[in-house]
C-alpha cells in the first residue's frame, strides 16, 4: 500500500504537514481503529478533492485509453492557449492542453475549467516537472489524460527525462499521432481560404520537407498557416506532436498542423540533398522532378487571359544537361524568378512536372506554383548535338548546323484570324545532304543578317513534309538561330 509520505507529497501544495498528521490522526480515532493511518491518509486526501492520491505512478508507455484513472509524473513539453467555449446549458467552459512526457514517451493533458485556468495564470511552464492525476482516454491523435476540477495538477521536485521520439520521414504511416519530426523546406505554398459546412471560414496552407530519409508534405490549418509567410526555401524547420493522415485525393501520407500542434524554425542541421533526375530519364506525367540544367535560351514573358477572365503570365526557359535538353514552361508569379537569370546560367529546377506537348510531341516540364527555380553556383556540363542534315526523319525538333546555300524574300501574309505574319525561307546545307528552312514571325528578320555561304546553327527546329512531301526544318518562336 501506498506510504504517508507518498499521499502528502501530492497534497503538500494544498495543506501543511502538520495539518495532514492532525487529521490523519483523527480519522483513526473517528473510526475506531477500522483503518490504518496509510488508509487514513488515503481518506483526507479523498476529502481534499485528490481520490486518486493513493494510487501508484504508472509510466506513460503503461497508460491506455482502457486504464481509467491514473497518476504519474511527466515533464511539461509543450503548452497551448487556453480556449472558451459554450455548453449546452449556456455556461462557459475553459480547455487547455500540454504535452507531456517521461523516459518512456509522451502524451496529451487536457485540462478543463479551473485546471486549464493554471495555464492562463501562466503557472505551468515548458521543462517544468508535474504530478498528474486523471483520466485516461482514446483522443483524436492517440491516446490522452483529462484533468477536471477534482484531477491533480501539482510541481513536483523530482527529476524526469523526456524520451527522445523523434521520427524520419520513411517511419511516418497513416493513424499516426505524436509525432516529431525535423526536415529541410523544399516547397511553400500559397495560403488558401475556405467556407467550412457552419459557413465560418478557414485557412490552410502546405509545406514540402525533406530529411535525409525522404520527402513529406505537411498541412497547415487556421492561424498555423501564419507561420509560412516566416519561411524561405532552405530553412530547416520542427514539427512537435503533428499527426499523420492519408490524403484522400493522392493517397500520400501527409502530416497535419492543427492547433495541438507546434511548427517552428530550428537551427539544427537536417541532412538532406536533392534527387535530380538526368534529361534524358523524363518521360511524360512525372511529378516533382528536380532537375539541375545549364540555360540555352530564356524566352520574354507573355501575358494572356485565362477561361475565369484574370490575367495570365507564362516564359519559356531550355535548359540543358550532359544527357539532353528540356524546354520548361514558367507560370504566373514564378515568371518573376527569371528576372536574375541569363542564359548560360545553371539554375536547379525543384517540384516541376511533365506533360507531353502536343504540337510537337516533346515532353516538356511545367513549374506551377509549387515548383521552384533558382540559380545554382553547380557546374553542369552540356554540348548540343547537332544531327546531320540526311538523318532527319518528320515529327521531331532537331538541331542542325551548316552553309546557307540559298536564301529566299521576306514575305508578309494574313492569318486566317486576319492578323498578319512574316515567312521567309532558306536552303540549308551541310556534308550529308540539303534541306529547306522555314523562318516564322520575328524568326524571318534572321535573313537580312545573313548571305550565301553563312554558317549557322539552328537549335530546335521542327521537320515536318512541305512542298512537294520534301523533308523541311521549321524555325518557331521555340527555336534559336546563331550565326557563326
Amino acid at each position: 500500500m501506498t506510504d504517508i509520505e507518498t499521499i502528502y507529497k501530492k497534497l503538500s501544495h494544498v495543506i501543511s504537514r502538520e495539518d495532514f498528521l492532525k487529521r490523519i490522526e483523527e480519522k483513526v480515532e473517528n473510526m475506531g481503529g477500522l483503518c490504518d493511518e496509510a488508509m487514513a491518509a488515503m481518506l483526507v486526501a479523498n476529502e481534499l478533492g485528490f481520490s486518486d492520491a493513493g494510487r501508484e505512478n504508472l509510466k506513460i508507455e503503461n497508460i491506455t485509453p482502457e486504464t481509467g484513472p491514473v497518476n504519474f509524473i511527466a515533464r511539461v513539453v509543450s503548452v497551448f492557449d487556453v480556449k472558451e467555449f459554450t455548453r449546452n446549458d449556456g455556461t462557459i467552459g475553459r480547455v487547455g492542453n500540454l504535452i507531456v512526457g517521461d523516459e518512456t514517451g509522451k502524451l496529451k493533458l487536457t485540462l478543463w475549467d479551473n485546471m486549464a485556468d493554471l495555464i492562463k495564470a501562466g503557472k505551468v511552464k515548458v521543462g517544468q516537472t508535474i504530478q498528474i492525476s486523471g483520466y485516461a482516454k482514446q483522443g483524436y491523435s492517440g491516446v490522452e489524460v483529462n484533468i477536471g476540477n477534482n484531477g491533480v495538477l501539482t510541481e513536483s521536485e523530482e527529476e524526469v527525462d523526456v524520451a527522445a521520439s523523434s521520427q524520419k520521414i520513411k517511419d511516418i504511416k497513416d493513424g499516426m499521432g505524436d509525432l516529431n519530426l525535423t526536415g529541410k523546406v523544399l516547397e511553400i505554398s500559397e495560403i488558401r481560404t475556405f467556407q467550412r459546412k457552419d459557413g465560418s471560414g478557414g485557412k490552410v496552407g502546405n509545406l514540402l520537407i525533406g530529411d535525409e530519409t525522404g520527402t513529406l508534405r505537411v498541412t497547415l490549418w487556421d492561424e498555423k498557416t501564419d507561420f509560412l509567410n516566416q519561411l524561405e526555401y532552405g530553412d530547416t524547420v520542427e514539427l512537435i506532436n503533428a499527426y499523420a493522415r492519408e490524403n484522400a485525393f493522392t493517397q500520400k501520407v501527409e502530416l497535419q498542423i492543427g492547433n495541438r500542434s507546434i511548427i517552428r524554425k530550428s537551427e539544427k542541421k537536417v541532412e538532406y540533398e536533392e534527387t535530380f533526375t538526368p534529361v534524358a530519364d523524363i518521360k511524360a506525367d512525372m511529378n516533382n522532378i528536380n532537375i539541375s540544367g545549364r540555360v540555352l535560351d530564356i524566352s520574354e514573358v507573355r501575358t494572356f487571359e485565362k477561361k475565369d477572365g484574370t490575367a495570365g503570365r507564362v516564359a519559356n526557359i531550355l535548359l540543358g544537361d550532359s544527357t539532353g535538353k528540356i524546354r520548361l514552361t514558367v507560370w504566373d508569379e514564378k515568371t518573376e524568378s527569371l528576372d536574375d537569370i541569363d542564359f548560360d546560367d545553371t539554375v536547379e529546377v525543384l517540384n516541376a512536372y511533365s506533360r507531353e506537348n502536343t504540337f510537337s510531341q516533346q515532353v516538356e516540364l511545367s513549374l506551377g506554383a509549387r515548383g521552384i527555380i533558382q540559380k545554382s553556383e553547380k557546374k553542369v556540363e552540356y554540348r548540343e548535338k547537332f544531327t546531320d542534315i540526311a538523318d532527319i526523319i518528320p515529327g521531331e525538333s532537331y538541331s542542325v548546323q551548316g552553309k546557307v546555300s540559298e536564301i529566299g524574300e521576306l514575305r508578309e501574309f494574313e492569318r486566317e484570324d486576319g492578323t498578319e505574319n512574316v515567312v521567309a525561307n532558306l536552303q540549308l546545307e551541310d556534308e550529308t545532304g540539303s534541306i529547306r528552312l522555314t523562318f516564322w514571325g520575328e524568326q524571318a528578320y534572321v535573313i537580312e543578317d545573313l548571305d550565301i555561304d553563312s554558317e549557322i546553327q539552328i537549335i530546335d527546329a521542327y521537320a515536318r513534309y512541305g512542298l512537294n512531301e520534301e523533308i523541311e526544318l521549321s524555325v518557331g518562336n521555340r527555336s534559336r538561330v546563331i550565326i557563326l
